[in-house]
C-alpha cells in the first residue's frame, strides 16, 4: 500500500475507536494527556500511562482527572532489557522559560545550556507486563514517545507483537542520540513483527509513523483506507466525533 503522510495523531485516534483493543498503552507518557484522551474514545478499555520522568510522574499522580479516568500509572521504562536501568532527566535551568518536559532519555544527550539528572529506574518488557498484568487480553495498542529508544520497546514486544495490533511511535531520521537506532532500524524490526507501515508524519529530523498488524489491514482494508482519507481531510473534527456512540457505530472491525 501507498503510505499516506497526515497529522499522524487524528489518524490514530480513529484507528483506535475502530479497534477497541482491550488495553492501550501510553508509553512516554508525559503528563497523560494522550491518555485521557484515549478513555473517551475507547472507554471499554484498560489504559496504562508508563512515565519515567519522576517529576512528571509526580504531577501525574496528583491529576485528579488521570484518578477520575482509571489510568493506571507506571514509574517505569520500557526496554528490552528488564531490570534497573539509568535514565538521564533534563531539568530547567534557573529562570528558563518554555521547557520542554518530554526531552528526557534512557541516553545521554548533550544540550548547551541544559540540566541533567541521572536516576535509575525499573525498566519493564511489554511482553512481560501483558503476560502478568492483561493475560486474558486479546488485543494491544501502543503510543510510543520515548525520545530515541522506540526501537528498544518494540524489542520489547516480540513474544506479544502477534496480540498488540496498532501502534503508533515517533522516529528519528538523523542522530539526536548517541548510539539510538534510525528509522531504517525501527521500520527493519517493524517488519520482522509483523507490522505494515500505513501513515507518517512529515518528514523532518524526527516524525511519527502508524505501525498496523498486517492481518489486522488485510481483513480491514477498506474501512483503514477510508478512516485514513478522513484523517487527512478532516482529522480535528473527526478525531472528536470518534469519541461519540454513533460514530463508533459507523465502523465494525471484520
Amino acid at each position: 500500500m501507498k503510505t499516506a503522510v497526515l497529522k499522524t495523531k487524528y489518524a490514530f485516534h480513529l484507528l483506535l475507536a475502530f479497534f477497541k483493543p482491550d488495553v492501550v498503552l501510553d508509553v512516554g507518557s508525559m503528563d497523560g494527556a494522550d491518555s485521557r484522551r484515549f478513555r473517551k474514545l475507547v472507554p471499554q478499555a484498560s489504559i496504562v500511562a508508563f512515565e519515567a520522568n519522576p517529576y512528571n510522574f509526580q504531577s501525574m499522580r496528583e491529576d485528579e482527572e488521570l484518578v477520575e479516568a482509571s489510568i493506571r500509572l507506571e514509574n517505569r521504562i520500557v526496554s528490552e532489557t528488564p531490570g534497573e536501568t539509568r535514565f538521564f532527566v533534563q531539568v530547567p535551568a534557573a529562570n528558563e522559560e518554555a521547557f520542554n518536559r518530554g526531552r528526557s532519555s534512557m541516553l545521554e544527550r548533550s544540550l548547551e545550556g541544559a540540566q541533567t539528572e541521572e536516576v535509575t529506574l525499573a525498566a519493564v518488557r511489554l511482553d512481560h507486563y501483558l503476560r502478568d498484568e492483561f493475560p486474558e487480553a486479546a488485543s494491544a495498542a501502543a503510543w510510543v514517545d520515548v525520545e530515541g529508544n522506540t526501537h528498544s520497546v518494540m524489542q520489547s514486544m516480540t513474544a506479544c507483537a502477534n496480540r498488540i495490533k496498532l501502534l503508533h511511535v515517533e522516529v528519528e531520521t538523523q542522530p539526536i542520540w548517541p548510539g539510538q537506532k534510525l528509522e531504517p532500524e525501527v521500520l527493519s524490526l517493524a517488519e520482522k513483527l509483523g507490522f505494515l507501515v500505513i501513515a507518517r508524519g512529515k518528514d523532518g529530523v524526527q516524525r511519527d509513523l502508524i505501525l498496523l498488524n498486517r492481518e489486522c489491514y488485510a481483513a480491514n482494508r477498506t474501512s483503514v483506507d477510508r478512516l485514513l482519507r478522513l484523517a487527512r481531510v478532516a482529522g480535528p473534527t473527526a478525531s472528536r466525533l470518534a469519541e461519540t456512540r454513533v460514530w463508533q457505530s459507523l465502523f465494525v472491525p471484520a
